[in-house]
């Protein structure tokens, strides 16, 4: 297989184009559609739900359409129609609301409300089958064949700045359409109403730009330059699993573990901040805050990715981590005033991010060539699946700020998700030492090598 197959202008621009727009649809997915759905149910138990449910298709699909792509040798064709498809699911969740489930209830508020959780559920599940075929499975490992270990410090910066960007857009049009007003749950009919009018614009903004994309992916990327793998199908999917393959590559599972434990740390907070920024903060001056905390953060990842290959990618690995959990500790203890809350999510994010680039490259470096798309799913469990249901359960256990209002008791999210935070950066340090202290036995004994071969 060969790598770099196409010009740099045109890998950066598919590389921007593909990663962005993907990184639109999956901050709709895993953020916004948070805010849509509490708008219209005001019940942070159904972001759970979704965070659950989504991450255990987001797997299965990657694992099946990953392996597929290897086995037919093709990615541009999953990509396209994934993220074609992937947009009209987008904008399905508009037709989600509260008067229209409550329309399909005959009126009955209370079963529209849980109609309300079960719908977005479903789309949202619908939704991630064809995002993460087309992104997580396909996109990702697109990324892998055409890149070495040298510019994927960089590429993987880029992408992981990517989800703040998107959610940088999101926020300026949610300020423009007045999707983050406050929510008033005793009046939870007025208020979901007054704002479905616009989240049917938002959606439909986004889901357009979406399936755009992917009709044009099938003009814009080159043809493949897979081999079909001969390989057994059902045979491949286990191919992640057995012990040879953890022998014969054991930091990519070393790698996988500290990922597993950052994630689940990033899934504590991630599902719920922008609800907890708007309903339960209330922090005064959002926009300015937001621009100041996603603005500082991509910045000063962006410029860490230029040095990060010069400087040794897993040197800044602890950084990021002690970063991201010491912003949650202090993001905490913050609470409601503004400079040490927006200063302390700034640390917080830019850990995040430092830390997500450096784990991605890692693992794409330790990579079996021979079984990129098959591995994707394996990444998958680690990545998404376990840190997904495991972060955003623990912080929903965790929560003690409750409201009564007509409709019962309901749930907000509080500060207490920030100490989750923290616990699970703090074991993720553990995997990160240890793939540090392997990677410099390894370079140490290559160098040894090098040099006993010259002086033959």
């Amino acid at each position: 297989m060969k790598q770099n197959i196409m010009g740099k202008g045109r890998f950066w621009a598919l590389i921007l184009m593909i990663g962005f727009v993907g990184q639109l649809a999956w901050a709709v997915e895993n953020q916004y559609i948070n805010l849509w759905v509490f708008s219209q149910s005001q019940n942070a138990a159904y972001i759970t739900w979704m965070t659950a449910a989504s991450s255990v298709v987001a797997t299965v699909a990657t694992f099946l359409i990953g392996a597929l792509s290897d086995k037919l040798g093709k990615r541009k064709l999953f990509i396209s129609l994934g993220y074609t498809i992937w947009g009209v699911f987008v904008f399905a969740f508009a037709l989600m609301s509260l008067s229209n489930m409550k329309a399909l209830a005959g009126g009955d508020l209370m079963t529209a409300l849980l109609l309300v959780g079960i719908a977005n559920v479903i789309i949202d599940c619908l939704m991630t089958f064809f995002g993460s075929s087309a992104n997580d499975a396909c996109f990702n490992a697109w990324v892998t064949d055409n890149t070495n270990e040298h510019n994927r410090p960089l590429v993987e910066s880029i992408l992981s700045v990517l989800p703040l960007i998107a959610t940088a857009a999101m926020v300026v049009l949610g300020g423009v359409l007045g999707l983050e007003k406050e929510t008033d749950p005793n009046a939870i009919e007025e208020t979901a109403s007054s704002v479905a009018g616009n989240w049917l614009i938002f959606f439909l903004i986004f889901g357009a730009l979406t399936t755009i994309v992917g009709i044009l992916c099938f003009f814009l990327m080159p043809k493949d330059n897979l081999e079909p793998k001969r390989e057994n199908y059902f045979k491949s999917l286990a191919k992640g699993f057995t012990p040879s393959s953890i022998k014969s590559y054991p930091d990519f599972y070393i790698a996988l573990i500290a990922f597993l434990f950052f994630n689940t740390a990033v899934n504590s907070f991630m599902p719920y901040y922008l609800v907890y920024f708007t309903s339960t903060l209330n922090l005064d001056n959002f926009y300015p805050a937001m621009a100041i905390i996603l603005g500082g953060s991509m910045v000063i990842c962006v410029v860490f990715g230029f040095f990060m290959d010069k400087i040794g990618k897993l040197k800044l690995l602890i950084p990021g981590v002690v970063a991201m959990g010491l912003g949650a500790l202090l993001l905490f203890f913050a609470q409601d005033a503004w400079w040490p809350a927006v200063l302390s999510a700034t640390l917080m994010m830019t850990g995040y991010l430092i830390g997500t680039a450096v784990l991605g490259a890692t693992i794409r470096d330790e990579t079996n060539t021979e079984a990129i798309g098959a591995l994707q799913g394996v990444r998958m469990i680690f990545a998404v699946l376990i840190p997904m249901i495991v972060g955003s359960n623990i912080s929903l256990a965790v929560f003690s700020n409750q409201t009564t209002s007509a409709t019962g008791s309901v749930l907000y999210p509080d500060r207490n998700m920030f100490i989750v935070t923290a616990v699970a950066a703090s074991l993720a340090i553990i995997p990160s030492v240890f793939l540090i202290v392997r990677k410099v036995k390894r370079n140490n004994l290559e160098q040894a090598k090098k040099e006993e071969s010259e002086s033959e």
